[in-house]
């Protein structure tokens, strides 16, 4: 499914600028409960490309958006159930 199509204003946000440790297996845990057809909105201070491999195991898509100098918005689509 395209971006486009993907309702992201019912997409859970998460948003981990500033959040200090690893925020990582708690963000995973949220993303291993959503159904498919659900999606999450995760807004960081860079790129965060090292998710996107782990969020593709899980049977997400991606798209990301640079909002700002320091602010991204990456959006995970799930479009299948996959676990690790």
């Amino acid at each position: 499914m395209a971006f486009q199509d993907w309702k992201t204003e019912e997409f859970k946000k998460v948003d981990v600028r500033g959040i200090q440790g690893n925020f990582f297996p708690g963000l995973k845990k949220q993303a291993m409960g959503l159904p498919v057809g659900a999606g999450m909105e995760v807004i960081q201070s860079f790129d965060p490309i090292p998710l996107y491999e782990v969020m593709e195991g899980l049977g997400f898509e991606h798209h990301t958006e640079q909002k700002g100098d320091a602010e991204f918005h990456a959006y995970f689509y799930r479009k299948e159930m996959k676990q690790e």
